[in-house]
């Protein structure tokens, strides 16, 4: 009888997480049905539209467990207690529903982390298992944990959500096991399985179980194919850069909002030729440093939005903007933004303020971008080359991108185990 394949994402399409579509991309086209235990988020508009017209969503049977802040606590909701006994919730359903057919792979993925608890359990039930576990990020010896500059500036109460936020979802304890007791690793980019695996002592051996799965596209769906459409007749009455996402922790724009200032203080009229729309989590010290900086006019800020509005704007948008993280550069830089495959998609000219030693530096200077790194007089120089010269058009193939290209290797190794 052919195996099945169980499914631990934490949350899962249609809600709209940062890893719950990296989940369903993972898996869409493997030859397996595909049995999903998850929590239940809200659900995302522009992504049920497209996963209702995927006919690979039929592989997919999904038991919730509860809802997705009943077991991941926030600032909004401090619900510490009633989220540690539904993680164990979540551990002992996937446990039980390994139980119950004949699973040739377990799937975990690394937001909420628990999960990777949760696949380790059901591969010490289920000793003939294959775990895969996924990472779109590193958690132990994470640099957003050791920002001691941001977390100086956190009010008590933040400091001590943080770090219990910390404890108890991002644990380093969770990529440990998984690095030890998993049969395949899946990261988004080299710089992260470097960086991760640099950390313990058989780098060869976990490099040999190692699968890089790129961020990409699924080409029939709507979404995508409305973002790879003619994007370069846009023109605002002013230079309209947009960010979509965060910007916290290490996505460090001190010397960018600096650069600002003083093109402002050299060209009064700076306002009436560039805005900067910011949709997402922008902390109080910029803010605070925007206002002091009297750069208020520069910006727009807006909450974060459904998907298919980001795509809607990011169209309507003259150029996009890469806020990256920011680490010394000798050290290896392992996060990749999860936008980059939109902007990727787009072809747009984009403000990209990063440094040479990310990924995003290497992936978007081999399509022929313009990368700033993180120096006040670099960022000033490329701002007003964007304000004074034509906008670039780029165009290269985006083949490698497309979701059958991007999954294959780890297609084929499911479908190996499973007898497919």
């Amino acid at each position: 009888m052919t195996k099945k394949v169980l499914v631990l994402p934490g949350g899962f399409v249609p809600f709209n997480d940062t890893v719950t579509l990296l989940s369903y991309k993972h898996l869409r086209l493997v030859n397996a049905e595909m049995d999903v235990v998850a929590l239940e988020g809200k659900v995302d508009q522009g992504i049920l539209s497209a996963i209702n017209s995927d006919e690979n969503m039929r592989k997919f049977k999904i038991d919730y467990v509860c809802k997705y802040d009943q077991a991941v606590a926030s600032l909004e909701k401090k619900n510490v207690i009633e989220g540690i006994v539904n993680i164990f919730k979540y551990k002992r359903a996937a446990v039980k529903k390994s139980l119950t057919s004949d699973y040739g792979v377990v799937y975990s993925s690394s937001i909420p982390s628990f999960t990777h608890w949760a696949a380790y359990c059901v591969k010490k039930k289920n000793p003939n298992i294959k775990w895969v576990a996924s990472f779109s990020d590193p958690l132990y010896k994470s640099p957003y944990k050791y920002d001691k500059e941001t977390i100086k500036e956190y009010p008590l109460i933040v400091k001590i959500g943080f770090f219990v936020y910390i404890w108890i979802y991002m644990n380093s304890w969770y990529e440990k096991i998984a690095m030890r007791y998993a049969d395949k690793i899946v990261y988004i980019c080299e710089e992260q399985r470097d960086f991760m695996i640099s950390h313990y002592k058989n780098e060869e051996e976990l490099k040999e179980k190692s699968i890089i799965s790129p961020l990409n596209y699924i080409n029939d769906w709507d979404i995508y194919s409305k973002l790879l459409k003619e994007n370069d007749k846009v023109r605002n009455e002013k230079l309209t850069i947009s960010h979509f996402g965060r910007v916290y922790g290490l996505r460090k724009i001190d010397l960018f909002l600096l650069a600002l200032k003083e093109l402002k203080n050299d060209n009064p009229k700076l306002s009436k030729q560039i805005i900067f729309k910011q949709y997402g989590e922008f902390i109080p010290r910029y803010m605070k440093m925007i206002q002091e900086y009297d750069i208020s006019d520069l910006f727009e800020f807006h909450d974060k939005i459904p998907y298919d509005e980001v795509m809607r704007l990011m169209k309507e948008s003259d150029m996009l903007a890469l806020f990256d993280t920011i680490l010394p550069e000798n050290e290896i830089q392992p996060y990749l933004p999860s936008k980059t495959l939109e902007y990727i998609l787009l072809k747009k000219d984009l403000f990209i303020l990063t440094t040479k030693n990310s990924p995003t530096t290497r992936i978007f200077e081999s399509l022929g971008y313009t990368c700033t790194f993180n120096n006040k007089n670099e960022i000033k120089k490329r701002l007003n080359s964007l304000l004074n010269e034509r906008k670039k058009h780029f165009n290269y193939p985006i083949e490698e991108f497309e979701n059958e290209f991007a999954t294959k290797e780890l297609r084929k190794y499911i479908e190996g185990v499973i007898g497919n």
